[in-house]
């Protein structure tokens, strides 16, 4: 009898964790967001301080090099400012924002709290940007998303910020065409990018499998699960996609948690075809 098994993906360098901060709690509603939005009042967006320290605590012997706060919006997380220096004391920290907390006020505030920490370690930001074009990306993220992505950049470009930004390819443009159309863009406000700075990425599609070929032997080495683990309200996960789904469960805790990943979620098998990391920063090439 023939058993059909998922692909296993090992945890080989954990160099990254991800803390989702919020759950739902965040001021757009992007037409392509992996996060299932609903009106459930019970819902607790936001997750305890006590339990970010615990985490970062339980992983002081692994060799962390970026901790991400994510969410929905982690920005409106009501102790933001404490986490922020909080996990600044132990590496450098990546805020991935829709940017609408971000003016020159923000951006002059996060550059004195990056300068106040005696480590060295530095605050990154990671914005998206949907389109090059303002009426295509606004249909996508909102009204008026566009020009604050581009206000916020300026802001923080003034404050000697370099940001990240995710570019989700919605209509799987050709994406060297879509990268010039994108840093044109940018140039025009006076920010220079190279490859570092635009992460091109697969429109997901959370609930439907990619068309791939799956061949289980196969090792994948350069996914996100392969690199980090994600700190949520109940529990650790693979990956931001598959944080709290329990096919994506490593744990209830840092003190005892999976180093493998079964790839068996819709989500798993853009990955596998893209065969690299979405939402991390590649060590490598640093």
């Amino acid at each position: 009898m023939n058993i059909i098994t998922s692909p296993k993906c090992e945890l080989t360098a954990f160099d990254s964790l991800f803390i989702e901060l919020s759950l739902k709690a965040c001021n757009l509603k992007c037409k392509h967001c992996y996060i299932d939005f609903t009106n459930d009042k019970i819902t607790k967006n936001f997750i305890h301080i006590d339990k970010v320290k615990e985490a970062i605590f339980d992983l002081k012997q692994e060799n962390i090099k970026f901790i991400h706060l994510t969410g929905a919006e982690p920005m409106l997380h009501p102790d933001f400012n404490s986490i922020l220096r909080y996990c600044l004391k132990y590496c450098s920290t990546v805020i991935h924002t829709n940017g609408y907390s971000i003016n020159d006020k923000k951006a002059r505030f996060l550059k004195k709290v990056e300068e106040e920490n005696n480590k060295g370690n530095e605050i990154i930001i990671k914005l998206s940007l949907e389109h090059y074009d303002e009426r295509t990306n606004d249909e996508i993220r909102g009204r008026g998303s566009y020009r604050k992505c581009l206000h916020c950049i300026q802001s923080l470009i003034k404050y000697g910020f370099n940001p990240l930004i995710n570019v989700v390819n919605h209509f799987d443009e050709d994406e060297k065409e879509l990268r010039n159309k994108i840093s044109a863009v940018f140039d025009s406000i006076g920010f220079i990018t190279d490859n570092v700075n635009i992460n091109i990425i697969p429109l997901i599609k959370k609930n439907e499998f990619c068309n791939i070929n799956i061949n289980p032997e196969q090792k994948y080495t350069n996914l996100d699960c392969a690199h980090s683990r994600i700190l949520t309200q109940t529990g650790i996960y693979n990956c931001p996609l598959t944080a709290n789904d329990y096919r994506g469960r490593s744990g209830a805790s840092f003190k005892d948690f999976s180093r493998f990943s079964m790839l068996e979620t819709p989500a798993c098998s853009y990955c596998m075809k893209k065969n690299k990391m979405l939402f991390s920063i590649d060590c490598s090439q640093l």
